[in-house]
């Protein structure tokens, strides 16, 4: 049948796009790690969409899975929908801020991710071949991250940790956490030799990237799944997964032994990577305190911290670097009670469902995962192929149930709603895929023609950008900068106004556009961009001498 036909298509679909998702890279933009996993995504969304729609007119009736996690996660979503609409900067609340894109929209896309993925998974095997797609994914992850490390290492004479096609150690840490568990499992229960070796490659390779990534907070939730696997996982190749554990050890310790010896030391970090966690902690809960009911909405913490900031951590901080202090201050104590709701539904699934072959190994690889953005915060270069794994979690734990099939019976109107569908589909993808690769590839070309010193060549590029990306306030900021540069005080201040309006939490744009303002003979107004420069960063010097220059200008 057709139908059938079209659900295979849908499957397979699934599992290339998992496949690509976390190796997915850009040469030709200038956000070269995330912005191409979101458009990914956006396109594996459009398609699975797609296709449920496709199978929905072909067989002429809907046939939709039922989740426990469905009713918490939509909960979730209007939590973050409602934080949006008393928002501290709404753009940044609907469309996040740049190489971050955590607003509501990519929170919405978390929850579309995971219900298409439930609808396109058929049933536990299926889903354990998916697990086996994203270990396959994430073992060449894992090889590109060790070969980065070690050359990047070699090339500074320094410990430079892994990152790979992640771009950050903590995001490819919080990754392989979550696939370790999930590899040893494999090679606990595996049948045959090949795979045995498959999954003892697997884990050796994720182990050892892991180590590399230097990310702590990875390695304590590596050890909390650890717990979870010697209390359930049990099979034929438990020794030798304990052999390998110890094997991954020990050729960490003498990575760690020859390096110190080879006079290699650990890459020099700022005083945000060095361990300002509990100085960040404490200042976000006076920022959730201010708010506490519907926070300040969804990525706006970097609008917002510094006001809160009591010591220089010497770098902008947008992250509460906790998952619930980072919901609790997007969303108040609402969307913490959502997100709780959602663990809670997560670890009742996985109890309903744990005699069911490979339910703790999920579960180990969900509380590794979880336990990461504890002491971290989500990241969609992780996040999208959890959500997806999630997926598969729900049906491994067997808590996916298809609801009645409802008939669709008039042809005409069937097929006319759905060609409009996919239509519509169509139009987003233009609108959310192409366009912001094409506004960030001109971005990428006026940064170079800046940056090269040819600036009058990158004009041109950086306006394209920020027509193409109009919500986005970095390519604002390209055509202010330009212009700056340039003496062309109106354009600049201009720009400048347009980036404050969509919201940055860059002092320099302040900065800058406080002294067009003042070259422009508007004083007031410079006085009030010079307040905005100081408000977010009150520790530069700059920033105050030319606040206390504006002011003595215009008393």
């Amino acid at each position: 049948m057709k139908s059938e036909r079209l659900a295979r298509i849908e499957r397979w679909y699934l599992r290339a796009g998992l496949f690509i998702l976390p190796l997915a890279y850009s040469w030709g933009t200038y956000d070269a790690y995330v912005l191409p996993k979101l458009m990914v995504v956006r396109l594996l969304v459009i398609g699975l969409l797609g296709l449920f729609i496709a199978k929905a007119m072909v067989a002429r009736s809907i046939v939709v899975k039922r989740t426990p996690l469905d009713l918490p996660l939509l909960v979730f979503v209007g939590s973050a929908a409602l934080s949006t609409i008393f928002a501290y900067n709404q753009n940044v609340a609907v469309f996040g801020t740049y190489a971050r894109y955590d607003g509501l929209l990519t929170i919405a896309t978390y929850a579309a991710l995971f219900w298409l993925s439930v609808q396109a998974i058929a049933g536990p095997n299926d889903a354990r071949a998916l697990v086996w797609v994203l270990l396959a994914s994430g073992y060449l992850v894992a090889v590109i991250a060790i070969f980065q490390s070690v050359t990047d290492s070699l090339r500074q004479n320094a410990l430079v940790p892994a990152y790979g096609t992640l771009g950050h150690k903590n995001v490819l840490g919080a990754f392989l956490a979550m696939l370790c568990p999930l590899a040893y499992a494999e090679l606990t229960t595996a049948r045959t030799v090949g795979g045995r070796v498959l999954a003892l490659n697997a884990l050796a390779i994720c182990g050892i990237a892991l180590y590399l990534t230097y990310s702590r907070s990875a390695w304590l939730a590596v050890a909390l799944a650890a717990v979870v696997i010697a209390v359930g996982v049990r099979g034929p190749g438990l020794r030798i997964g304990i052999g390998v554990a110890a094997g991954v050890v020990v050729f960490s310790a003498a990575i760690a032994i020859f390096a110190q010896a080879g006079g290699l030391q650990p890459e020099r970090t700022d005083l945000a990577e060095r361990g300002p966690r509990p100085a960040i902690w404490q200042d976000s809960i006076h920022l959730i305190a201010s708010r506490p009911l519907l926070g300040y909405g969804p990525d706006n913490v970097g609008l917002v911290f510094p006001q809160f900031e009591l010591t220089d951590l010497r770098q902008p901080v947008d992250k509460a670097h906790a998952e619930t202090l980072q919901v609790a201050a997007t969303q108040g104590v609402v969307g913490l009670a959502t997100y709780l709701l959602l663990q809670v539904a997560f670890i009742r699934a996985f109890w309903r469902g744990r005699r069911n072959i490979g339910a703790f190994a999920a579960f180990a690889a969900w509380i590794a995962y979880t336990a990461t953005l504890q002491i971290n915060f989500s990241a969609l270069s992780s996040a999208f192929p959890f959500w997806i794994f999630a997926a598969a979690a729900i049906e491994i734990w067997g808590a996916a149930r298809p609801s009645d099939s409802r008939a669709l019976r008039d042809g005409r109107w069937v097929a006319a709603a759905g060609f409009a569908g996919i239509a519509g589909l169509l139009a987003i993808g233009v609108v959310g895929i192409v366009m912001p690769y094409l506004a960030d590839s001109y971005l990428m070309v006026a940064i170079k023609a800046d940056f090269g010193g040819r600036n009058r060549d990158a004009l041109a590029p950086a306006q394209q950008a920020r027509m193409l990306g109009p919500r986005e306030s970095v390519y604002a900021v390209e055509v202010g900068n330009v212009a700056f540069e340039h003496g062309d005080w109106g354009a600049a201040r201009e720009a400048y106004v347009n980036a404050a309006e969509l919201g940055t939490y860059n002092p320099f744009v302040y900065r800058n556009l406080a002294l067009a303002d003042r070259n422009l003979g508007r004083i007031g107004e410079a006085q009030e961009a010079a307040r905005h420069a100081v408000d977010l960063n009150r520790f530069d010097l700059a920033n105050q001498a030319l606040l206390a220059q504006l002011d003595a200008l215009h008393p």
